[in-house]
This record gives C-alpha cells, structure tokens and sequence, in this order.
C-alpha cells in the first residue's frame, strides 16, 4: 500500500490545509519543516515522520486517524478517485445535518436521474 498510503495521507493534508485557509508556508512554518517538505507530502513525493504527522493534526485541527485509510479503502483507486472522494468528505464534515441531508438527497437523484431516462427510452 505504499504509493497509495502517499497519495492518501498527502491528498488529505492538502485538503485539510485548504479547508483550514493556510497556506503551504504558513503550515511549514507552524510544524517547523520546509515549504518543500509540505509540498512533497501532499504531491505524494514523500511519506511523513509520525513526528510531522502529529504536528500536522495539531495545526490542521483534525484527529491524526483522519490521515490514515480505514479497512474499507480500496487500493485499486486511482489517486484522482482517491482525492475526490476525500473532498466530499470533508465538504460533508463542514455542512450542518440539514444541508447534508439536502446534499445527499441531491446526490441520491443525481444517481437516478440515469436510471429513469434509461426506462423511458425502452
């Protein structure tokens, strides 16, 4: 799971960086590495020490966990897949009950919409 655990733990600091409105030199600066070691972790180009990873959840403000996959990630995912659908997670985490129930109402006839046209065409 090696280049794929990159991919992953770098697209979810990039994109808990970004939700945070912090900058890659301002993350740098706060967990005390180089504006290049950041920006090789998130382009994937290098695994973190534990060490950064700590620092990184302390300035991101989010659980170290939230780094690593669950036993349901797929390894067969593409790094494009893999980052897409981490952005939905985490645009989810910020919505209140009642607009994520909206979004995922939207999603549900999204999905349909599909389907339906499918059935009027036979």
């Amino acid at each position: 799971m090696g280049p794929q655990l990159k991919h992953y733990i770098g697209s979810q600091v990039a994109l808990a960086r970004r939700r945070a409105k912090l900058t890659q030199e301002q993350v740098a600066e706060q967990v005390e590495r180089t504006v290049e070691a950041i920006s090789n972790i998130e382009r994937a180009k290098s695994l973190p020490t534990l060490e950064t990873l700590t620092r990184l959840a302390r300035v991101l403000k989010m659980p170290l966990r939230s780094f690593f996959p669950d036993e349901t990630y797929d390894t067969g995912k593409s790094p494009k897949r893999t980052k897409l659908e981490q952005r939905l997670s985490l645009i989810g985490a910020d919505l209140s009950d009642a607009d994520l129930e909206l979004a995922i109402r939207q999603l549900e006839v999204f999905l349909e919409a599909p389907r339906a046209a499918a059935g009027r065409r036979k």
